[in-house]
């Protein structure tokens, strides 16, 4: 744990080396904290399905960020970006409650929702507060726990290991949820399976892109899921596009699918045209 730890502060490190030299990078880091205050930020949600029924189970949270003058950035341009300062704890609470909010309106709406799951960072994990921040929006929108879900990965979770692990285990006794997203992708997976309450795993698209044909990564795939299984997680395949794929996976025993094939990441009022088509209503 310690090389862990010692590989992430290098690395950490030089991305604010990095940033300091790249007046662009200051730039958008300034314009991004602008975003937080004008609105510029939206929620879509991506559906996950079970892979045999394809009857929706859940969703994920996804930010974007949408500039009057720069136009639609990419997350996986702002979103590291916002690690390397404090901006990410920022976007991070403004994540959680746009989305226990819009999960709200939802049920107000007279629909029963499905658990949704939030991206939360290292930075996150590792803040003391961050179990309490989970309370504070769930009792704000009087949700219950089960309806929230959080993906964690490997980068994220070797910062501070001890307290990511109180705290995971802290929000889990709220009812929520964990999963090891980029699962495969890491070094240091199977500890992580000891030591935390993770439900599910998901599977990384580099694994998912031409499973139908590539042998090893069938064979990959399979040892995956029995591991998972056998510890009584759930297995989530991500980035499915094709068919072909799609019925390799459930050959392959994994249980649920999200991706371009079953559905794109949707605005709320799509997602929840999604939610009635499926019959999942509640009373008002």
């Amino acid at each position: 744990m310690a090389d862990d730890q010692a590989l992430f502060s290098l690395s950490l490190s030089a991305d604010l080396a990095a940033a300091a030299a790249d007046p662009e990078l200051i730039a958008l880091q300034r314009r991004l904290q602008d975003a937080l205050l004008m609105q510029q930020l939206r929620m879509v949600f991506q559906p996950i399905f079970d892979i045999h029924s394809l009857r929706l189970h859940s969703a994920e949270a996804l930010l974007r960020w949408r500039h009057p003058e720069l136009g639609e950035v990419s997350p996986s341009r702002f979103i590291p970006l916002a690690e390397r300062s404090s901006l990410i704890i920022e976007l991070g609470r403004h994540v959680l409650d746009q989305t226990t909010g819009q999960i709200a309106q939802w049920q107000a709406q007279g629909l029963a929702p499905v658990p949704v799951a939030i991206n939360v960072s290292g930075a996150e994990l590792k803040d003391p507060e961050f179990p309490q921040q989970v309370a504070a929006a769930l009792q704000r929108h009087g949700l219950a726990g089960e309806l929230l879900g959080v993906e964690v990965t490997e980068h994220g979770l070797i910062s501070d290991f001890p307290r990511v692990t109180e705290n995971l285990h802290a929000t889990g006794a709220l009812g929520v949820g964990f999963s090891l997203d980029d699962f495969g992708t890491g070094y240091s997976s199977f500890k992580y399976l000891r030591h935390l309450p993770i439900r599910a795993l998901k599977i990384d698209r580099e694994f998912v892109a031409g499973v139908d044909v590539d042998v090893r990564d069938q064979r990959i795939v399979r040892a995956m899921v029995a591991l998972a299984h056998s510890l009584q997680v759930k297995v989530i395949a991500e980035g499915v596009e094709t068919e072909a794929e799609l019925a390799t996976l459930r050959k392959l025993k994994c249980d649920y699918v999200q991706g371009f094939l079953t559905g794109r990441p949707m605005a709320p009022e799509d997602f929840a045209g999604l939610l009635s088509a499926a019959g999942a209503t509640s009373p008002t």
